[in-house]
């Protein structure tokens, strides 16, 4: 009898020690990712409606791809305003434009100012957060991070073509754009064109 206890035991033993993840397992969240934070790139309006560019957000510095940019340090204030418009044609959720203004010191020691302008409800809020997020330097995950998607307003669900700057090195030239125009006389943020040959990378 023994000896049939002692054999079962031991044909059950291995389910107890088969490999098991360590810590949480599947809960665990990748936290290094976030060791260069904070880190985002927002498609938007500089200036002047459908004056298309992309701001990026990395570590202490903020700027206008191809453009120029500046660090926390320069950072002076900012104030947010909004145009409903007449309230006519207005998707569920969008309600105007919302222009954010940006106040900073030059690097001669000017005050001067940005604004940077969004369509949608859901760009405008995810822009917010990440300004706030650089202003604060808050390193840790917020509600929008999604990986391996996109880490910009457009919720591409993992067709953000390679963009999402958790899944790329840091950016150290300002004067890279990533980017692309529209090919003549077509608009490739219509509905119509969005998925055209013409208009995918």
């Amino acid at each position: 009898m023994k000896k049939l206890l002692a054999a079962f035991l031991l044909s059950t033993f291995p389910v107890f020690t088969s490999p098991v993840k360590a810590d949480f397992g599947d809960a665990d969240f990748p936290i290094d990712l976030f060791k260069n934070s904070p880190q985002s790139y927002h498609d938007g309006w500089c200036r002047f409606i459908k004056n298309k560019c992309r701001i990026r957000f990395q570590g202490k510095a903020m700027w206008v791809e191809g453009q120029g940019g500046i660090y926390l340090s320069q950072f002076e204030n900012y104030r947010y305003d909004t145009d409903k418009g007449d309230g006519h044609n207005l998707v569920v959720g969008d309600r105007g434009e919302y222009y954010n203004y940006i106040s900073y010191r030059s690097e001669n020691g000017g005050l001067k100012e940005a604004l940077f302008l969004f369509a949608k409800h859901k760009a405008q809020r995810n822009f917010s957060m990440a300004f706030m997020r650089w202003v604060e330097q808050k390193p840790e995950p917020t509600r929008n991070y999604r990986f391996p998607n996109s880490q910009g307003p457009q919720d591409t669900q993992g067709r953000d073509k390679g963009l999402n700057p958790y899944d790329n090195e840091p950016i150290t030239d300002w004067s890279i754009k990533t980017t692309k125009e529209s090919p003549a006389g077509i608009n490739c943020d219509s509905a119509v064109w969005r998925n055209k040959p013409q208009c995918i990378d």
